[in-house]
């Protein structure tokens, strides 16, 4: 199911180009009727308590993180948290207004994707 749900992102990226979020990727893979909600989620390194996304299947948690550091294949770019509402979803969390700062309490750092490796010189 990983790989599906890698091949759904990828599509989903080169149709779009950029800036998809997450939302917009759970409402794709519930339209083609695949699992994608559980107890997992993408968190900072530097900062659990920073998450990029809760609510996670672990499919689709390993999915977008083997996208990101291991196939180099999507960039996440923080966006305002305002493309979550016109998306339609937004985690229960205050948004995390500092990466450096090590929060106590759960936050949220809303990204949204775009096709290119992390790892490139510019991105």
């Amino acid at each position: 199911m990983k790989e599906r749900i890698k091949e759904i992102i990828i599509e989903l990226l080169t149709q779009r180009n950029d800036k998809v979020s997450f939302a917009e990727i759970e409402r794709t893979l519930e339209r083609k009727g695949i699992q994608y909600l559980g107890d997992y989620s993408i968190h900072m390194p530097s900062n659990k308590n920073v998450k990029l996304w809760v609510g996670m299947s672990e499919d689709f948690c390993k999915a977008v993180v083997e996208l990101m550091f291991k196939d180099c294949t999507i960039i996440p770019r923080n966006v305002p948290s305002t493309l979550y509402i016109f998306d339609g979803k937004i985690p229960d969390h205050p948004v995390a207004e500092n990466l450096h700062h090590m929060y106590e309490t759960e936050r949220w750092f809303p990204v949204a994707f775009s096709l290119g490796n992390l790892y490139e010189k510019g991105n």
